[in-house]
């Protein structure tokens, strides 16, 4: 929960010039994401003879099924572009949170910069669900409907294409009240952002 209360604070900028060997689009080589309260430049690998190695660069998993871009009719899917732009307009302003639902052994190794971090297996306990969706903003009613007319869009990720973890918490999340529409979905996940070589941090 104290990862929760850290929200990122400070200024995003989308920046062209240096690291535009391999760059995000062409006309964005790197930008800026405060992470933790320091500010970390978020680019793409410039070694194009680079190549994926340990964990996420296996091709399987037993057990494990690849997730459809769609979860669910009403929630957006995002890409990385899409995801770097959530963090600079919403995550920056306070508006947004970007969620890793890994478990804190492989938040701490590596995560997205702005990321916090809410296990999967946090949905099985009500009362900390119900301390996440006031700090996002959510006020359960007396009548046990939720208030999110104040809460932020939260965009969820996982371990990548192949893992279900994102689809179920955000399945949870619905159940409990909160808006499709303040609810995005990173399919990709950490995998498809190694994949294409963007800065990590360790937490």
């Amino acid at each position: 929960m104290k990862l929760l209360l850290m929200l990122t604070a400070g200024a995003i900028v989308l920046c062209a010039g240096k690291y535009d060997k391999v760059k995000i689009t062409p006309e964005i080589a790197y930008i800026y994401v405060y992470h933790k309260g320091k500010a970390v430049k978020i680019h793409r690998i410039q070694d194009t003879k680079n190549k994926l190695t340990g964990e996420y660069a296996k091709t399987y998993r037993p057990g494990q099924d690849i997730q459809p871009i769609k979860m669910q009719k009403d929630i957006q899917t995002i890409g990385e572009v899409e995801l770097l732009h959530f963090l600079k307009e919403k995550v920056n302003r306070k508006k947004g949170l970007l969620v890793d639902l890994r478990t804190k052994k492989y938040y701490q190794k590596e995560s997205i910069p702005g990321a916090v971090n809410i296990p999967f297996a946090t949905k099985n306990n009500h009362e900390k669900m119900e301390k996440i969706l006031k700090v996002l903003g959510a006020k359960r009613l007396a009548d046990g409907t939720l208030d999110t007319t104040n809460a932020r869009t939260v965009a969820f990720y996982c371990h990548g294409l192949w893992c279900a973890k994102s689809s179920k918490f955000i399945k949870e999340f619905l159940k409990l009240g909160y808006p499709a529409e303040k609810i995005l979905y990173y399919r990709g996940g950490f995998q498809m952002w190694k994949i294409l070589g963007f800065t990590t941090v360790s937490n």
